[in-house]
């Protein structure tokens, strides 16, 4: 009985018999049943679906009432017997309808008569008692005796009970109007929803139906079934076992082949791309090419880095689902900013149709805001889960996340993940970057997940190093991801002059490239041999194995020059790791034909606004207070400043923003229970800082006296906040609106802070009524007239794209993911975040491929001479600020945001000493950055393809035509109200409101379900159709209709095939609609040799889906193997290096030094055996040798000890790899 799904309740819209009797009945033992008085109808009813329980070999006993008339009664009375009179009574109503019963009544007497003939079926009847002993008479007895209840036992003492109400009349037998609860004795789930054993419900049934079976209850007469009457009931008794109830549906093949290939063709080897094809969104060119890749090449990991507004979330997103659809992916973790996990759990759901539950709060909480509690950590109670970084880089939390494994770990704003320094050989990782990658002997969760996607637009925040601590996560091996130092180097010699480059160092680490898993890009293959011609292409591409490298090199051409240089920079782990798509590709896109939609230009433009002298002089005190504070509190220990940094921020945003923080801060400090919970700061106050700097885990506490002489600044700076009359930002804003009403139907603003945005909307509410919305972390808002009310996004976004009822949407930066707004022609920045790339990701919103206008402007607001202001100015000449997308500036940019961050929290006398310096040092990197870095735009394949996989098995309106179109499930679908093509979904405990149109559920993502893979709802309405597939790992099974053959592997992934027979031969059938055709052909008479050949073609599926996976880890294995050969010569060569130092030993080319290393054991003689043939040589010139100059020899013992522990760590490593 558990295998089966039964819901908690059944109803009249309800297939009670298909949905429940029959799968219970095939089930039990055992059936006892309650019914109403004994008659042909309530017989009829109460043999629901028994002719399943007489193959299952099981018996049955039912109840039932006698219904005697007061004539009957007072013939008892005057002395006839009682079981006479009970006779004469059943058989009278029995005999009343007999001859109006129609085949399928008697069809089901018949049932019942099988079973009586054969001793499995018994009955009893029940009278109720009056006062006076005798049984009492209709109708009064009606009031006595109407149950509707039953219980069924399976073979392992399961038991499943029902309780409700029926009408078992003549004419109602057969669409009665019937609905019960049910209850079962073990712990179901349905849904959302979850029920323990209901054991205290079974019981009481269990009694009322023994209390009355068995004589002797005072309120009752209980009799055996009148012989008469079974012998009338015996007249029915046929010849041959029944088989099929007669109200069951005669199910063609064909349909139940239909709802089969439904559910395997996931596993089909041409579903490459079923996930894609059957999700809600339909990917552009460019996101295809990455989607078909990343899923091709599955477990390998991989970074995606597309410019802002480039879709990377819909590309790992919509991979991702198709990996959990074809059971590849069964485990996957989500990591992303606290502010923006909400707006990854709904884009997941709009986007890729997949419900996520998002940990919150001691709670998984699903898209809908359903909750399911939890005791203890998260990470294991989910299969799939989404969870903010902050919460998981916790130091506390560590050891709990790194306990399960994973099939895939996705971090978004995967830059966070940083070293703390940028220095080589000092690398001390945040909390971020020490969860992803492990730290000392810790291992991250990289080695907890079989593949690992991370998500940034900006990899390289300051320096190259970051960009290898990235790829080393997703994992780089070889000589390039060994050590930093090879990886900085290739980049630094790529930019030298061709003569002065390092050619032997750059050959052998394209060598690296090929012999870790790189591969020659073909286009880039066909161009240079069309070039160069067949002979000098191959000199060019041989180069890395020939040992006359040098000269060859020196002998080529200048063509042959600019092709090996070409080769050289575009052929690195970059290409193999990294997916990056900017506009420009896009562009390439439209040219071809591809792409047909609009990418618009951006056309930004400063906005400088002047303080009131009123504000000018609050504003300097505040500020000033600022970073006095901030000043103190760092000279304390760095980090306890960070809560001034975040006032400063506010302060920029609106004078209202700031008197909010403060008084968040003064609550703080006065001991407020709420305040002191969170330091007196908001999500938005921490989320980007916390993540990347740690600061919340590294505050502390304030002594008694500077919590007082803080207080006091912020009493009188608050009283002067509320005393404030003016807002000259406020008065700006108002009126340029009014301008860009003229000539635009909509414009959307954006704050940093929810507090702006609140005092904004009631600022502007009176100008625009309910032409005002607003969307935050608390979701869609808008004025109704009264107050302001929560909306659903789709609401939001609707009115907002029709732009004739909102037409300003004000939004903090929980908008900057999720919500696309090509409609809108206007952006406008309220206040100007530290970090320039935050604006990228605001303007990213509207600049989006198929934007309305050509032209998208965008507005940023600045008070004037404020720090902001004048780095913003004086960088003016030097970067062209948001009019392109960022992409080699980004270093400079974080530079940027750092610069005021450092000048912003000086005091002013400090500020004025360094403003220059400061910002001449950024100018500097501007000039020069094309000589520095790494520029990815040039590096990437950024190859223009087209999706080249086979057609999807299944495609939406395949689904949607085989669930209307069946006579098993069109029944369960009623047309919505008010939503065209959308239909409620009568399967479960409640009706479902679902669509199979991708359309219909963009624009009603919170109303409606897409009914697909990978959505419960879809795979519970298979269950119910075709029942629950054994789910055991290696089961081989096949279902034959007609002409076609469904063959599935249920091991890990499962592997499907669909096989047709056409004239003697089996060949493969690609599609649902060719299996369907082949499934109505006459039965074609399947032989055990086809069913042999069946079976290959399922093997040999098998065979190639698992060689395929096993090629790629086998290619990341023999990396991982290179790299730890190459961490091994590193430890020993510096490990001679330092024992050389240490004895005096040291000569100008010393070949002996590691052979005498290898004297002292382990782990060096281990180290020594996994290099080979690739010893390291040691040499008084080498530049590590003189890094060594000036350590004492407690340095460098500590150094030698530190290197050893790192060797047995590779041994180890080494030997795990087998």
């Amino acid at each position: 009985l558990p295998s089966h799904p039964f819901r908690f309740t059944y109803g009249p819209r309800d297939d009670r018999l298909h949905d429940f009797y029959l799968p219970a009945l095939e089930r039990s033992v055992l059936y006892r049943r309650s019914t109403g008085y004994f008659s042909s109808s309530a017989l009829a009813i109460a043999a629901a679906g028994i002719a399943r329980l007489i193959a299952n070999g099981g018996s049955m006993q039912l109840l039932c009432g006698a219904d005697l008339a007061s004539e009957d009664v007072e013939a008892i009375l005057r002395g006839e017997s009682l079981r006479g009179s009970v006779e004469k009574a059943m058989l009278r109503r029995f005999d009343q309808h007999e001859s109006e019963a129609g085949p399928d009544m008697v069809a089901r007497l018949e049932t019942l008569a099988w079973l009586v003939a054969h001793d499995r079926l018994e009955i009893r009847v029940v009278l109720p008692k009056g006062p006076d002993g005798q049984p009492i008479p209709r109708p009064d007895s009606q009031e006595y005796y109407h149950p509707k209840e039953g219980v069924f036992v399976d073979a392992e003492g399961n038991k499943l009970a029902f309780s409700g109400s029926s009408n078992e009349s003549r004419s109602g037998w057969q669409s009665n109007y019937e609905t019960f609860h049910v209850f079962a004795s073990w712990p179901r789930q349905t849904g959302p929803h979850s029920m323990p054993p209901a054991d205290h419900y079974i019981t009481p049934i269990e009694r009322r139906f023994q209390a009355l079976w068995e004589p002797g209850d005072p309120g009752w007469i209980a009799l055996p079934l009148p012989e008469a009457v079974r012998q009338r009931l015996l007249d029915y008794a046929p010849s041959k076992v029944p088989t099929t109830d007669p109200l069951e549906r005669r199910r063609s093949r064909h349909e139940l082949a239909t709802f089969r290939f439904l559910r395997d063709a996931p596993f089909m080897p041409q579903a490459a791309r079923i996930g894609i094809e059957t999700s809600s969104v339909s990917p552009w060119p460019h996101q295809d090419r990455v989607i078909d890749a990343v899923v091709d090449r599955f477990p390998r990991s991989f970074l995606f880095c597309d410019e802002v507004g480039l879709g990377k979330t819909i590309e790992a997103g919509l991979a991702l689902r198709q990996l959990i659809v074809t059971k590849r992916v069964q485990r996957s973790l989500i990591l992303a900013p606290a502010s923006v996990v909400r707006q990854w759990q709904e884009e997941l759901w709009e986007k890729c149709a997949l419900n996520i539950p998002r940990y919150e709060r001691g709670a998984l909480v699903d898209v809908h805001g359903v909750e399911r509690q939890i005791n203890g950590p998260p990470w294991g109670c989910a299969d799939h889960l989404i969870a903010s970084s902050q919460l998981a880089k916790r130091t506390d939390r560590r050891d709990e996340v790194l306990e399960p494994e994973w099939d895939m770990v996705l971090v978004d704003e995967a830059h966070h993940a940083r070293r703390k320094e940028f220095g080589i050989r000092a690398r001390r990782p945040n909390h971020l970057l020490q969860l992803l990658g492990g730290h000392g002997k810790r291992p991250g969760l990289k080695d907890r997940t079989r593949c690992l996607y991370l998500l940034t637009a900006t990899p390289m925040q300051v320096h190259p190093i970051e960009v290898w601590d990235l790829l080393k996560l997703l994992g780089l091996e070889g000589r390039w991801g060994a050590n930093e130092e090879n990886f900085l180097k290739f980049f630094e010699e790529v930019r030298n002059p061709y003569k002065q480059r390092d050619w032997p160092f750059l050959l052998g680490m394209w060598k690296d490239f090929l012999k870790t898993g790189g591969q020659i890009d073909p286009a880039f293959e066909e161009r240079a041999r069309s070039q160069l011609g067949p002979v000098t292409w191959n000199t060019v591409k041989t180069l890395p194995h020939t040992i006359k490298g040098r000269a060859t090199i020196e002998a080529l051409g200048a063509e042959a020059r600019a092709v090996l240089s070409d080769m050289i920079r575009h052929h690195t782990p970059i290409r193999t790791f990294v997916w990056r798509n900017g506009r420009d590709l896009l562009h390439r896109y439209r040219q071809r034909g591809i792409l047909s939609e609009r990418v618009p230009k951006r056309k930004p433009r400063n906005e400088w606004i002047e303080f009131t002298p009123e504000e000018q002089e609050l504003y300097d005190r505040i500020e000033e207070y600022i970073s006095h504070f901030y000043r103190k509190y760092e000279a304390r220990r760095r980090g306890l400043g960070f809560v001034m940094t975040v006032y400063r921020r506010r302060l920029t945003s609106s004078f209202h923003a700031a008197r909010e923080s403060l008084g968040r801060r003064r609550a703080f400090l006065v001991g407020d229970a709420d305040a002191v919970a969170n330091i007196g700061l908001t999500e938005e106050d921490l989320e980007q800082d916390d993540l990347g700097m740690d600061a919340v885990e590294d505050l502390g506490t304030l002594d008694r006296q500077a919590r007082e002489t803080e207080l006091a600044y912020l009493d009188d700076f608050i009283s002067d906040l509320n005393a404030l009359a003016t807002d000259s930002k406020l008065e700006f804003l108002k009126a340029q609106l009014t301008a860009i009403f003229h000539t635009h139907d909509s414009a959307i603003l954006f704050t940093q802070y929810t507090d702006t945005m609140d005092y904004l909307r009631e600022s502007l509410r009176s100008v625009y009524g309910s032409g005002v919305a607003c969307y935050s972390g608390r979701g869609g808002e808008s004025w109704d007239g009264e107050g302001w009310v929560l909306r659903d996004k789709e609401e939001i976004k609707e009115a907002f794209r029709r732009g004739d009822s909102i037409r300003l949407l004000i939004c903090t930066e929980s908008a900057s993911e999720g919500l696309n707004l090509q409609t809108c022609g206007v952006l406008i920045n309220y206040d100007m975040p530290w970090n320039p790339m935050r604006v990228e990701q605001r303007i990213g919103r509207i600049d989006r491929i198929g934007q309305r206008h050509d032209e998208v402007h965008v507005h940023n607001y600045f008070f004037r001479d404020t720090v902001e202001a004048i780095v913003y100015a004086r960088l003016s000449d030097r970067i062209d600020w948001f009019e392109h997308v960022v992409g080699t500036l980004q270093p400079i940019l974080h530079n940027v945001g750092r610069a005021i961050t450092k000048l912003a929290m000086m005091g002013r006398q400090e500020r004025e000493r360094d403003f220059d310096d400061t910002l001449s040092e950024i100018e500097q990197q501007a000039d020069a950055h094309d000589q520095a870095g790494i520029d990815l735009d040039a590096l990437v394949d950024e190859s223009i393809g087209i999706s080249t996989a086979p057609e999807s098995p299944v495609r939406v309106e395949d689904i949607k035509r085989a669930f209307l179109g069946s006579d098993v499930t069109r029944q369960r679908f009623l047309p919505h109200a008010t939503i065209p093509d959308a239909y409620w979904l009568h399967s479960g405990d409640t009706p479902r409101a679902v669509t199979f149109s991708p359309w219909v559920f963009d624009s009603h993502p919170t109303s409606v379900e897409l009914l697909t893979y990978g959505n419960p709802t879809f795979d519970a309405l298979l269950d119910e159709v075709i029942g629950p597939r054994d789910q055991s790992a290696g089961t081989v099974d096949s279902e034959e209709a007609g002409a076609a053959m469904l063959l599935r592997d249920s091991g890990r992934p499962p592997v499907a095939v669909c096989v047709a027979k056409e004239k003697g031969q089996i060949g493969e059938v690609a599609t649902i609609s060719a299996y369907e055709r082949a499934a109505k052909e006459h039965e074609a008479g399947w032989s055990d040799t086809d069913r042999g050949r069946a079976r290959e073609v399922l093997a040999d599926a098998r065979s190639r889906l698992d060689g395929a996976i096993a090629a790629v880890e086998e290619e990341m294995t023999r990396a991982k193997r290179r790299g730890l050969r190459e961490e091994a010569r590193r430890i020993l060569f510096e490990s001679a290096h330092i024992l050389a130092v240490q004895e005096g030993f040291f000569t100008p080319a010393d070949d002996d030094a590691v052979e005498r290393l290898c004297e002292r054991g382990v782990p060096y003689r281990g180290l020594r055996s996994i290099v080979g043939g690739q010893v390291p040589r040691v040499s008084s010139d080498d530049a590590y040798r003189a890094e060594l100059d000036g350590k004492n020899p407690g340095a460098l013992q500590q150094m030698l000890n530190r290197l050893r522990d790192q060797g047995v760590e590779v041994l180890r490593r080494y030997a795990g790899m087998g």
